[in-house]
């Protein structure tokens, strides 16, 4: 794991960027015959005592990629796209969420909120925003992450938005979260 510890221009900051090769992850892990839904978790123990936070980035499928993730992780951060399918994997995300603690993956693992992602002035955006926060209350952050452009293009350059483009709104709101969260 400590091979793969990126440095960034950001102070504290250490990345571990995705690869080609996890997109067969699910398909080895379903094919291991021990102890499939810890792997990850296994994997961090030697390297979770050198950082404060460690950030798993999933992708929006509940593969058992996920399920790791879901196992290795203490709390929970749901980004959510304020489009108008939003709803439905949430709902599937929570079901997910209780499997992992009925089953002693991890019964422990709570959900710190969740955050309002591709937000924009539309009709959808904020009828999606509203209904979130109706239903869930203070457990969405009041930050929202905007569509940007930035922020898109950081992902395409390979790059990271706060070497990028450190003060575009994206990165500042991505800040606005640090704090949030931090505050949690």
């Amino acid at each position: 794991m400590q091979n793969i510890i990126q440095e960034t221009n950001t102070n504290n900051l250490h990345l571990s960027p995705s690869h080609i090769r996890l997109s067969g992850s699910d398909l080895e892990l379903a094919q291991a015959l021990d102890n499939r839904g810890e792997r990850m978790k296994r994997a961090l123990e030697p390297i979770s005592s050198q950082y404060d936070h460690i950030l798993i980035d999933t992708p929006p499928s509940l593969g058992l990629l996920t399920i790791n993730s879901l196992t290795a992780a203490d709390q929970l951060l749901i980004p959510v796209s304020t489009g108008y399918f939003a709803m439905t994997g949430l709902v599937q995300l929570q079901e997910t969420i209780e499997m992992v603690k009925q089953t002693s993956l991890n019964p422990d693992i709570e959900i710190i909120g969740l955050l309002c992602t591709f937000s924009e002035t539309t009709n959808v955006s904020q009828d999606v925003e509203q209904e979130l926060r109706e239903h869930f209350g203070n457990l969405v952050f009041k930050i929202t992450i905007p569509k940007n452009v930035r922020l898109e293009e950081a992902h395409s350059r390979h790059s990271h938005i706060f070497d990028y483009s450190p003060n575009c709104k994206g990165a500042l709101a991505y800040k606005a979260l640090v704090k949030e969260v931090l505050s949690r």
